[in-house]
């Protein structure tokens, strides 16, 4: 049974020790690449798809800009036509057949119509404007998903930053414990210490050695996210580096940045061309109740005439005047349309209403946020001195048999919560500067 059990813990070693070499290969195979915020930044905005995806509905915006503008040209249309045409043959009332005239037996005919629109009580001119106000709205949407994707992309390269040093952190105190697991082991052979101690140094090593193997299975699924994000070779190992990072707020209250957010966010901007969109399309729905004035004008040209004679003959027209339509539903119909009209103009009030509220709210919690974070990382370097000391302590004492080993462990594990707080406080208050940039539309 003792032997089958060691056999378990050697296959499970060996399958851990697996996992390490194969995410060491995968990342010895890809090219690291050392690039700043700002690089990454303008990599998204060339190459990210969504942002080429908004920039195209922009596109789309504009050209029904020019679409709507086509209705002020006058309407043209023409035909012409060709036919054979059969003599005519003349029956009496008892359908006896008397004669068959000979007609010239080619016929065509040629006609042009020409209309323009007078007066509809506006109604292109605000098809127009309304088309306007949609491409508005596209660039407000362009400009939110530009910032929304920044944010992403930015807390994602900070991910990165916090495990690949999350990675250096633990590789650092894998190498302590490796020291700990010979000095047990040496100490264990010399009979000064029990199996049990040597045995808890080799777990805490093994420990580490998995926690690294996740650390580097996380940073290879990051990157892989951020390289798609940024429109990236996959193969690239995006190495972050947070030292030209301005992150330093202006000593101003929460509400100073409330306030640039009520003028800058491009979501608030958006609620409001929703608004004029709402508006617009009431005045749209009241051009239905004025009359619609025109002008119109026509030529035709038809061979032969079968009327009159000779046969062989063009008869040509032109007519030249004004039609005047009213449609006497809209009395009653444009009512009820102006009614749901009016529902939508409160409907798009409303929801700028909760827009302002919830970016209120992001304000807050991104400003407190940020100086919370710079207050604990006041602290965690405190702490992380303190455990670093209290480390070099401890060690020297289990060196010299003067505490055990679990007072080591404790130790140790100090020191690394300590670390991994400290770089956590440290990317904390760039995450939530970044998102106060972001809510106030300045990202």
């Amino acid at each position: 049974m003792q032997k089958m059990k060691n056999l378990k813990y050697l296959m499970l070693l060996s399958f851990t020790l697996l996992g390490l070499n194969t995410h060491t290969i995968v990342a010895q195979q890809m090219q690291e690449r050392i690039m700043t915020i700002q690089e990454l930044a303008e990599s998204v905005q060339t190459n990210n798809i969504q942002l080429k995806l908004a920039n195209t509905a922009v596109n789309v915006a504009d050209a029904r800009i020019g679409e709507a503008k086509v209705n002020r040209l006058p309407n043209i249309s023409t035909d012409v036509s060709g036919f054979y045409l059969s003599d005519v043959s003349i029956y009496d009332t008892n359908f006896k057949k008397l004669q068959t005239v000979d007609i010239p037996n080619f016929g065509n005919q040629f006609n042009m119509n020409v209309s323009q629109l007078i007066f509809a009580g506006g109604k292109i001119n605000k098809s127009i404007q309304l088309a306007e106000m949609s491409k508005t709205l596209s660039e407000n949407q362009l400009e939110d998903t530009e910032q929304g994707i920044k944010l992403s992309a930015t807390e994602l390269y900070l991910n990165l930053y916090n495990l690949q040093n999350q990675k250096k952190i633990l590789e650092k105190n894998k190498d302590l414990a490796t020291e700990r697991t010979k000095n047990t082991e040496y100490f264990y052979e010399q009979d000064m210490i029990t199996k049990n101690e040597m045995l808890r140094a080799q777990v805490l090593e093994r420990q580490l050695e998995q926690s690294i193997l996740q650390i580097e299975n996380a940073i290879l699924i990051t990157n892989k996210n951020l390289t798609l994000l940024a429109g990236l070779d996959e193969n690239i190992l995006i190495v972050p580096t947070i030292d030209n990072i301005n992150h330093q707020i202006r000593e101003q209250d929460e509400a100073f940045y409330r306030e640039i957010a009520f003028q800058k966010n491009p979501q608030l901007t958006a609620s409001d061309t929703q608004i004029a969109i709402a508006e617009k399309n009431l005045e749209l729905t009241r051009t239905d109740r004025f009359p619609v004035l025109a002008g119109f004008a026509g030529y035709n040209a038809n061979r032969p005439q079968t009327s009159g004679t000779p046969a062989d003959l063009y008869s040509n027209t032109y007519q030249v005047g004004l039609s005047l339509t009213y449609n006497i539903e809209s009395l009653f119909k444009n009512p009820k349309k102006e009614a749901v009209d009016k529902i939508l103009i409160d409907q798009a009030a409303q929801a700028k209403e909760a827009v302002r509220q919830r970016i209120e709210g992001d304000v807050n919690a991104a400003f407190n946020n940020y100086h919370q974070a710079i207050e604990q990382l006041e602290v965690s370097s405190i702490n992380q001195t303190a455990a670093d000391e209290n480390y070099r302590i401890t060690e020297l004492k289990y060196k010299n048999q003067l505490v055990t080993y679990i007072e080591i462990i404790d130790a140790a594990n100090t020191k690394l919560q300590a670390e991994l707080q400290m770089l956590d406080d440290q990317t904390d208050i760039i995450l939530n500067y970044v998102k106060l940039l972001r809510v106030t539309g300045q990202l």
